[in-house]
């Protein structure tokens, strides 16, 4: 897969669930749409955060708001929504899928860790 960077509208989705930019003391927050694209480009090329390229600001920084982003569960908010505005828009179809036994509630009534984001 090739990298494209995110693009105006699918900024807009995301940036509601990001941390709110500090006040205006001290030292500023790094650019947050850089950010992301930095993680996205880690996500989907598979190179290490040392191979950051600088445009995307610093790699440590990067790697620290990846970390933030998976400690409060910003990943799972912006997955449910994107994939309610895919079901909204029509730009999903499930007509052609098929169901996972791992997807299937076990006897106890457990629920697997993939039917956590269908509620």
């Amino acid at each position: 897969m090739s990298f494209h960077e995110i693009d105006d509208a699918l900024w807009e989705c995301i940036e509601l669930y990001l941390p709110p930019q500090k006040p205006h003391t001290g030292r500023p927050r790094a650019d947050m749409r850089k950010l992301m694209n930095g993680i996205l480009y880690v996500v989907m090329t598979g190179c290490m955060w040392k191979d950051v390229p600088c445009r995307y600001g610093s790699k440590s920084t990067a790697h620290r708001f990846h970390l933030y982003l998976c400690e409060y569960g910003t990943y799972q908010k912006i997955f449910n929504e994107l994939l309610s505005k895919g079901y909204d828009l029509k730009k999903i179809d499930l007509s052609h899928c098929f169901t996972d036994t791992k997807d299937i509630p076990t006897k106890k009534g457990e629920k697997s860790i993939t039917m956590a984001t269908k509620e």
